[in-house]
């Protein structure tokens, strides 16, 4: 009868600590379920990193625009030395009259130019902004 009754309480023990072990999962898996579900508002958007890389890229082609406008205003500068090296008086008064008799159309084209370029940076600032 001992060993009957003694059956029954370590059975009834073995229970006990698979409810014990159970009730620890749930209440694990519980916890894991409420974090997740309010993780969404702490982190980072989906699109942080493709807005950080478009950030970088935007950056490195103005760094590189940069340059090179730098790089062909001293071109410019090196090549009208140059014209004013080689060029007399009156081969100068000749493009003088030239530029005024197409200025219109020279300005023009500047203002086309300009108005591009800064079309362009407008676009290109509202496109990052987004």
């Amino acid at each position: 009868m001992d060993t009957n009754k003694d059956k029954k309480t370590q059975n009834f023990i073995d229970d006990q600590e698979n409810y014990n072990e159970s009730e620890n999962d749930f209440n694990i898996s519980e916890i894991l379920n409420n974090s997740l579900k309010n993780s969404s508002d702490k982190g980072f958007s989906l699109g942080f990193s493709n807005q950080i890389i478009r950030k970088i890229e935007a950056k490195q082609q103005r760094k590189f625009n940069l340059k090179m406008y730098s790089l062909f205003s001293l071109l410019v500068v090196i090549g009208l030395g140059f014209l004013a090296v080689l060029f007399s008086e009156d081969q100068f008064l000749m493009m003088i009259s030239l530029f005024l008799k197409y200025k219109f159309i020279i300005l023009f084209s500047l203002i086309t130019v300009i108005l591009i370029q800064i079309s362009s940076r407008l676009l290109t600032s509202k496109e990052l902004e987004n």
